[in-house]
């Protein structure tokens, strides 16, 4: 499957966000939110930070389903085990770009949702996890990708990330050797 086109992109966040109810927080997470800090990447999907209490998930899926969108009944039954976790859904005018709801599970996420930014993004005015936690998110994830993602948001010169933020949270979450590594490199040009 090859990166969806920025035109698609656009068209379907436009998609996503008018489709969302408004009492339902969200914010970008994913590649299209490391790009909005600073590090192009392509994507193939579009990954959404959204609350995890099953009133707020039923109101979301539901506003959802009324514009067109579907769960991926095939994705679920290949992992069952994610259903508390992510939902994937599909939508007929963009079969090839999945919208992933990442359930808000944990109180870092929480805190991502409650300390999201308004931003445009390919013309889209939308929510989008702040560059803190977006760091903290890429690494509870612990992929080499998001190392890399996590790295491209620190080095971006034009952002200036909360330091004691991230710490805090790093050491709750038991990431304090994560942050060290990319914060390092990050130093080191690496």
């Amino acid at each position: 499957m090859s990166p969806a086109s920025p035109d698609s992109l656009a068209d379907y966040l436009h998609a996503i966000v008018t489709a969302l109810p408004p009492s339902s927080p969200y914010c970008l997470v994913g590649a299209l939110a490391v790009n909005a800090w600073g590090r192009l990447r392509a994507t193939k999907d579009i990954d959404l930070l959204v609350l995890a209490d099953i009133p707020a998930r039923t109101e979301l899926i539901d506003a959802l389903h009324a514009h067109e969108f579907r769960i991926d009944e095939t994705w679920l039954e290949h992992n069952p085990m994610a259903k508390d976790v992510v939902m994937r859904l599909t939508h007929p005018s963009y079969p090839m770009i999945p919208l992933d709801l990442l359930f808000a599970n944990d109180r870092q996420a929480q805190s991502a949702l409650a300390r999201r930014q308004a931003l445009q993004l390919l013309g889209v005015s939308l929510y989008v996890c702040s560059p803190e936690d977006l760091i903290l998110l890429k690494l509870k994830a612990g992929r080499p990708h998001d190392f890399e993602d996590a790295l491209g948001v620190i080095k971006n010169p034009h952002l200036h990330v909360d330091l004691d933020y991230l710490w805090g949270w790093a050491n709750q979450l038991g990431l304090p050797g994560e942050l060290s590594y990319v914060l390092h490199a990050a130093d080191t040009g690496r």
